[in-house]
């Protein structure tokens, strides 16, 4: 993304800070899959985080990633006063935040599928959030 942008656009930091703070949060989103192969990963000696860490901290790990980096994205949108969407992040972290602790964190082996199904969307629309705000900010 920053070398697409840095020859064919303008490579600002806060296209650096948005592709960041987005592919950090896309990290704890990959996580979710390492839950479906733990015991395959486990006998072959793979060190997925499940493996590495356990189940139940690779799994808050895998929420923190993500609700951070999204929380950092509209401190960012605040610091740059683009409040109307930094309070609809906000807004979309919260359900984000139930789904986590209503599948996710309960059972992750067993819900990792259903918390992506009700949890994502909130970080995609988020996504689209940042990118919106960015979009009408003055001088970006």
């Amino acid at each position: 993304w920053w070398a697409g942008q840095a020859l064919f656009g303008n490579l600002t930091p806060t296209i650096v800070l948005l592709t960041l703070f987005y592919s950090l949060s896309g990290l704890g989103i990959a996580i979710v899959n390492d839950f479906k192969s733990v015991e395959g990963d486990r006998q072959f000696g793979l060190k997925s985080l499940p493996v590495m860490f356990g189940v139940q901290n690779a799994a808050w790990i895998c929420v923190l990633m993500i609700d951070i980096f999204q929380v950092g994205m509209a401190a960012y949108l605040i610091s740059i006063h683009e409040n109307l969407y930094a309070t609809i992040l906000l807004l979309f972290i919260i359900p984000q935040i139930t789904f986590q602790d209503m599948y996710f964190l309960r059972d992750p082996l067993k819900n990792d599928v259903k918390y992506q199904a009700s949890a994502q969307p909130f970080l995609v629309l988020g996504m689209l959030v940042a990118g919106l705000a960015l979009g009408h900010h003055a001088g970006i």
